[in-house]
């Protein structure tokens, strides 16, 4: 198995293995938020008007998402996992806008399959991985310049077999990353620290694994376990 790390919106080709778009603050520590409190399923657009003009065909979809970081004028929330987890999201789906991980996620198609990951759901990502054993394995830190994607990473080369980093060093490098520093120095009421809590906690081998296909439209799943 063969591992890379890339880095930024433009994952390299890799049609012939897995690809893992990461992005630990905030979107898919968001989005794992979601599958946990029942979402079925997120729509990854790309800007803040192909979000509305694709609720209009799915009326009962939830708008999630930033622009620097902030809530979007007219969306129901922000790109927060601490709201996500106190929103009743049963059975609903997410439209979701962000500014790394939704980009990356929807320039990654020519790869054989696609994950979305965050420190969250990292050791059950790369359990996932090993079982399928592909050829090729790119860790896309969707944050151009972020630590904590590259962390998270590092964190997963590790656990495939590669060089790697601890799950503790990870945690403290999201803590003490660039992007982390809004959230915890209350400039703003909708960016919390309780976001930065979460996007630090990993929920072990049991964690959900989150996947992504393209026809009609991008859609990101839970993948079920084999019966």
């Amino acid at each position: 198995m063969k591992i890379s790390i890339a880095q930024g919106h433009n994952p390299p080709h890799n049609i012939n293995g897995i690809t893992v778009i990461i992005d630990v603050i905030r979107a898919f520590t968001t989005s794992h938020e979601a599958f946990l409190g029942g979402a079925s399923h997120i729509y990854p657009v790309s800007s803040a008007d192909d979000a509305f003009r694709l609720r209009e065909d799915y009326r009962e979809g939830l708008l999630v998402g930033e622009v620097q970081a902030l809530p979007i004028d007219g969306f129901d929330h922000g790109n927060s996992p601490w709201e996500i987890r106190h929103t009743d999201v049963r059975g609903r789906y997410l439209i979701m806008r962000t500014t790394n991980g939704v980009a990356a996620t929807l320039r990654a198609r020519d790869s054989r399959q696609v994950l979305v990951g965050a420190l969250i759901n990292a050791e059950a990502t790369a359990n996932y991985i090993r079982e399928q054993n592909p050829d090729t394995v790119v860790l896309v830190a969707s944050h151009p310049t972020g630590d904590e994607d590259v962390a998270c990473a590092e964190y997963i080369r590790g656990l495939l077999g590669g060089e790697g980093i601890s799950l503790e060093q990870a945690r403290e490098r999201t803590r003490n990353a660039f992007a982390a520093r809004k959230f915890l120095d209350g400039s703003h009421p909708r960016l919390r620290p309780q976001d930065i809590d979460m996007a630090a906690s990993s929920a072990g081998p049991d964690a959900l694994i989150m996947g992504v296909t393209y026809e009609p439209v991008p859609r990101i799943d839970v993948i079920r376990p084999a019966s």
